[in-house]
């Protein structure tokens, strides 16, 4: 068969599935509103990451991007504790699309590689 989407992407994905599946069941395992609190931290602090590397490659209009979107998973972090959960679904769910952009990019220097 035919790997189109190649090997390192493959690792990639099946990486980031097996921590959702982690993150999920341990957060399922808490009470509603420790694992709220929990996702928030979780949400706030995987997009602050991407700030640092932002910072670490000296790539202006990189960081920028990730303040954006750091500034934006914040947003959906205290949407999530403030008004409704559904935010901090939306917001994780929306970050695996983040990390999916990321990994297409061509000639990037933000985000390091494995």
């Amino acid at each position: 068969m035919i790997n189109l989407l190649g090997d390192s992407f493959m690792k990639e994905a099946l990486v980031g599935i097996g921590v959702g599946v982690i993150t999920c069941s341990v957060l399922l395992a808490l009470p509603i509103e420790l694992a709220r609190d929990a996702a928030a931290n979780l949400l706030t602090l995987i997009a602050s990451i991407y700030v640092g590397f932002g910072l670490a490659s000296n790539n202006t209009l990189g960081t920028l991007r990730q303040v954006a979107g750091c500034t934006f998973f914040v947003a959906l972090a205290l949407l999530g504790l403030w008004v409704n959960w559904w935010f901090l679904v939306i917001g994780l769910l929306l970050h695996g699309v983040w990390d999916y952009l990321h990994h297409g990019e061509k000639n990037q220097d933000v985000v390091p590689r494995w």
